[in-house]
């Protein structure tokens, strides 16, 4: 009798460091890179193709550049522009001085030279902008901007004289046709079909944390989601990108017991859109300096998953630390290294300075949309009353977490059915308006716009309440730490720390990849 054979779940078509291909089979596919990425080479089904097929994204680009400290120095370390955020053209939109985030901004004020990130984000776009093209814009639009503070400034270059800087598709989501058409709950449809898994940013939303969650959600709802993994922990399996959302995943698995997880990496490097690049120069006292052109920012919501990477030795000397005005950590007159550009954010009435405090602003913004249209213009700050406004914040809040419990659950990071009164909503801003939470306007542009998720006014309600989640509000209300924090040592480091543990081929060229049903 002839034996039978088992034919391999998935094959694969590699080519690595520019070798002849080789075949490489595996029980299991993890797609962590951009899933439209390998719509030439692999075998998708149409129910693959179409959830794909809806998906928007944003294109984000950051700038490295190295100033010279003025006189007198400036009163912030950073800053964003809103309106500029809202018209989504690819102009400069904020900036952030790496040294005053890691030193304080006196520490940085008293030095020669900074370095600092400028932010650009474009609209979804076909095709969109060159790095060329954003670049000759940052030049362009640069020195004409009343809220930037240094005029003598150069971009940073690398030893071959490249730009440092980051152009990425970032925040791969969809519109509310594809929300209110199922997309997200279609692609978790999508999870073990063709012996295939979607771990990628795209499944739910961009961030390291909506990643990290989205994964244990999947590993641990299997049975509900109809999937399985392989019950061999010896079996093949295969991630596509190194990335966060690859190297979390595959972390996961081998603390299942997976013994056979292999990542295939197409780039020389591992981190996907985590840039973090040091610089020892210029620093005080020699201290190196991490600036971050992707991932950035920690919240209170990254709690349990930042103990979970300190446990397994990930975090060893990267400290979270808040970032504040001065070395001693003292915030003179309540004000922060943040602050707001007020330019177009106040239409029909007397417009502030331009620049205000991030704390002062988001007391004033909130008042406005709350309280619009004023009977006397000319006079509407008449009635602002910051305690009563600073009361009236916390009581919206807590009726927004009640709202969200309500419209789209308690599971992390998203609900596993559509939420479909939450999807009705065209806009986070029109969520707010008609559920009367118009004064956490301000505060919510900070927390949701900074981070490039796209304008209040554009970027559908479901998307807002994925991020603003409760862990998130929670965390602002109750937290010990800052409601901002960043790494010591910076987010790359993290990743580093990872590698180690995982078996990451780079320079992995994919080809052809064909699965069986």
């Amino acid at each position: 009798m002839t034996p039978t054979t088992t034919s391999p779940a998935v094959t694969l078509t590699v080519a690595i460091d520019g070798a002849a291909p080789v075949t490489k089979t595996c029980d299991l596919l993890v797609v962590a890179c951009e899933p439209r990425n390998l719509s030439s080479i692999c075998d998708y089904t149409a129910a693959e193709t179409a959830v794909f097929g809806q998906l928007t994204n944003f294109t984000f680009h950051t700038t490295l550049v190295r100033v010279k400290v003025p006189n007198p120095a400036p009163q912030y370390g950073i800053i964003l522009a809103p309106t500029e955020i809202s018209a989504m053209a690819g102009h400069v939109s904020g900036y952030r001085n790496e040294t005053a985030k890691q030193f304080s901004l006196e520490t940085a004020n008293s030095m020669t030279e900074n370095l600092v990130t400028v932010y650009q984000l474009q609209g979804p776009a076909n095709p969109p902008m060159t790095e060329a093209e954003f670049l000759a814009n940052l030049e362009q639009t640069l020195p004409t901007l009343d809220w930037w503070p240094y005029p003598d400034y150069e971009i940073v270059t690398d030893s071959t004289g490249a730009p440092v800087d980051l152009r990425t598709p970032y925040f791969d989501h969809f519109d509310n046709t594809g929300l209110r058409g199922g997309g997200p709950w279609n692609y978790l449809g999508l999870q073990g079909k063709n012996n295939t898994v979607f771990v990628h940013g795209s499944t739910c939303f961009e961030s390291v944390l909506q990643c990290w969650q989205y994964g244990g959600m999947l590993l641990d709802q299997q049975a509900a989601l109809g999937w399985s993994l392989p019950a061999d922990k010896g079996a093949p399996i295969i991630v596509l990108g190194a990335g966060p959302s690859g190297m979390m995943f595959a972390h996961r698995l081998q603390g299942l017991g997976y013994t056979n997880v292999e990542i295939l990496e197409s780039t020389d490097r591992f981190g996907g859109k985590t840039h973090t690049v040091t610089y020892d120069t210029p620093s005080p006292n020699g201290q190196p300096t991490p600036c971050e052109l992707g991932t950035c920012y920690l919240s209170p919501a990254y709690d349990k998953m930042a103990a979970h990477f300190a446990a397994c030795g990930f975090m060893d000397g990267n400290i979270r630390e808040g970032m504040f005005l001065t070395a001693d950590h003292q915030d003179p007159a309540g004000h922060s290294i943040r602050a707001m550009v007020t330019t177009g954010q106040f239409p029909g009435v007397p417009a502030p300075a331009t620049l205000m405090d991030y704390d002062d602003y988001t007391l004033l913004k909130g008042y406005y949309e709350a309280n619009q249209p004023f009977a006397d213009p000319e006079n509407w700050m008449a009635g602002f009353n910051e305690d009563k406004v600073k009361a009236e914040i916390f009581v919206r809040l807590a009726e927004y977490d009640v709202l969200l419990a309500i419209y789209r659950g308690l599971t992390l990071p998203m609900p596993l059915s559509a939420p479909k009164e939450l999807l009705q909503y065209d806009s986070f801003y029109d969520f707010l308006a008609k559920n009367d939470l118009l004064i956490l306007t301000g505060m919510l542009e900070y927390a949701y716009s900074v981070q490039g998720y796209g304008p209040l006014k554009q970027i559908p309600a479901y998307y807002g309440m994925i991020w603003i989640s409760l862990p998130l509000t929670l965390g602002l209300i109750f937290s010990d730490k800052p409601a901002v924090t960043v790494l010591s040592k910076g987010w790359l480091d993290i990743w580093k720390q990872m590698a180690p543990t995982l078996s990451i081929t780079q320079n992995a060229q994919v080809t052809k990849i064909t699965r069986l049903p």
